[in-house]
């Protein structure tokens, strides 16, 4: 497998600051003292950075001359889970771990970098996005806000996830749909509440939650094509406290997944109409809200990426005709905004699954990934 041999030279050091991460981890847009690990980082490797959105860092890269502006993203957040690895650089912080590899995956832009600082033989710029906030707290769109695209005009942007189940020297290139939209939705279903002996004197609101659940099971398989991916949750349903107690007021909530925009305006109409028809046959008050958080990550832009990932790994290790994840990815706001690619890296046949108390990032990543971000530059700035 033809890695770069000057990354490969420096695998060990950029192994041990990978495990120097995993050690601690922090959540949300809370990552300050991993922004200024990098930025530490950055300063001895001579690139310049600032900070952007919230406890995120951006470096930047200039070329030898005038040329494209393309734009790499590596996550740095942890998630809330403890632990269970029994490695000796196991999370230090009790009920925190780096369990969706977003240390391996901050280690292999550092990786780019160090080669980019001896490395300016291209034309253009190169930005290295280090994010906070992946898993769910906005970090993309808070560095969209922060004025990315006002303050560069960015050609391509590129990024990459380690993903379980594929073995460690493939990359997996989605064309189109790679990873799913993930909304979430709330349904308040009023009635009148009374003594569970009586309930002609109340308006209990139970038979509408259970049609509710059972007519958004139907969305599926009676309006969404068999064709299209698409899933309903439902996740949480509160209301009463009492066994003798028929309650007013009962809330359900829930999670839609899909990997086509039109198929999620359906769902979200449909959602909207059966709340409301529950009203008219059972008398009871209905509110419903539905809240777009992640769009579909669609790559627009997958060529560049299979002919860099084939120099890497090989032809024969490049998946093109895997489905898509029905995950969400925060990834996706920058592709409303450019053109792309987002691709998966092997982190072996026998890894753990993502958000499991027991994985961890195969360092073995780190080589591919920052190998592949190397010929990927070199593919999208050459001369025509």
């Amino acid at each position: 497998m033809p890695l770069n041999p000057e990354i490969e030279a420096c695998f060990e050091e950029m192994r041990d600051i990978r495990r120097h991460l995993h050690t601690c981890p922090e959540i949300g847009l809370e990552t300050a003292g991993t922004a200024a690990f990098v930025k530490e980082q950055l300063d001895g490797f001579g690139i310049d950075h600032q900070d952007i959105g919230a406890n995120s860092v951006l470096a930047i890269v200039e070329g030898r001359g005038p040329g494209k502006t393309i734009a790499f993203r590596a996550d740095m957040d942890g998630l809330e889970i403890t632990e269970e690895t029994g490695l000796p650089y196991q999370s230090r912080t009790e009920g925190r771990m780096h369990a969706c590899g977003h240390d391996g995956h901050t280690a292999t832009m550092l990786t780019f970098a160090r080669y980019l600082a001896d490395h300016r033989d291209f034309d253009g710029t190169a930005l290295l996005l280090f994010q906070s906030g992946e898993e769910g707290f906005g970090g993309a769109v808070k560095i969209i806000e922060d004025g990315l695209f006002e303050k560069y005009k960015i050609d391509l942007m590129f990024g990459l996830h380690n993903w379980p189940g594929h073995a460690e020297n493939h990359i997996i290139v989605h064309p189109g749909a790679a990873m799913a939209s993930e909304d979430r939705f709330d349904v308040t279903i009023r009635g009148k509440s009374g003594h569970a002996s009586s309930p002609h004197l109340c308006v209990e609101p139970f038979a509408a939650v259970a049609d509710f659940i059972g007519g958004a099971q139907s969305i599926i398989t009676r309006m969404v094509s068999a064709h299209d991916k698409a899933v309903i949750s439902i996740t949480q349903v509160h209301g009463g406290s009492a066994y003798n107690i028929i309650p007013d007021e009962v809330v359900i909530r829930g999670n839609v997944r899909t990997t086509d925009s039109g198929v999620q305006d359906l769902i979200e109409e449909s959602l909207g109409r059966l709340a409301d028809g529950l009203a008219s046959i059972y008398g009871v008050q209905t509110s419903f809200a539905y809240h777009r958080k992640h769009p579909v990550l669609t790559n627009s832009t997958p060529e560049p990426a299979m002919k860099a990932a084939a120099r890497v790994v090989g032809e024969e290790n490049v998946r093109t005709k895997e489905l898509p994840a029905m995950g969400s990815e925060d990834f996706a706001f920058y592709m409303q905004h450019t053109k792309g690619c987002f691709v998966w890296v092997g982190n072996g046949m026998d890894s753990p699954v993502l958000h499991n108390s027991k994985f961890d990032f195969n360092d073995h990543g780190i080589l591919v990934g920052a190998s592949y971000f190397a010929e990927l530059l070199k593919e999208v700035t050459r001369q025509p």
